[in-house]
Parts: C-alpha cells; sequence; structure tokens
C-alpha cells in the first residue's frame, strides 16, 4: 500500500478515503479494503464522517417535529385506545 494512503499509525488518511470512495462498488483496492475491514478506528472515522483523527464530527441534526404533530399522534392514540375498550366491552356484553 502507498505510504501517502497511510499515516504513521498506519490508519488511512484523507488520500486514502478519497481513493475508496472514488472505486467502484466491489472495486476497491485490496490493500485498502482490507486494512478499511481490520481498523476499527478507519471504520469509525469513515462511518462518523470524520477523515482526520483531529477533526470534530459532522452534526447533522434534524429540527424537532411540530408540536401541534404530536399532539395529534397523542391524540390519535388516544381515539384507537378508546375504540379498542369499546369494542372489547360491546364483544363482552353479547
Amino acid at each position: 500500500m502507498s505510504v501517502a494512503l497511510r499515516n504513521a499509525k498506519g490508519c488511512l488518511t484523507e488520500a486514502g478515503f478519497r481513493a475508496l470512495e472514488r472505486s467502484a462498488v466491489g472495486q476497491a483496492p485490496a490493500e485498502l479494503a482490507a486494512h478499511m475491514a481490520s481498523c476499527a478506528t478507519c471504520q469509525e472515522r469513515m462511518l462518523s464522517g470524520r477523515r482526520a483523527p483531529s477533526e470534530t464530527p459532522r452534526a447533522e441534526r434534524k429540527p424537532p417535529p411540530p408540536a401541534w404533530r404530536i399532539w395529534a399522534l397523542l391524540g390519535f392514540t388516544l381515539l384507537l385506545i378508546a375504540m379498542f375498550a369499546a369494542t372489547v366491552r360491546w364483544l363482552a356484553a353479547r
């Protein structure tokens, strides 16, 4: 494996990650794929979006759902529970 693709600790550099990303699915260089399969640090960096060890992970936060949607879901759930209880009561009275 090229020295430019690994750092002093043996983990992939930014160039190593770019080489993996550019390759087609199943066509990555064998050395890079083998290292990625065996190195938990590089796997974590790949999945978290961090490329450099000192880089902080990308924060992708979704905004919370609007309050009306939460209340509508709660009301619908309570309505279903009430309908279920009424149905059980009606079946028990038969």
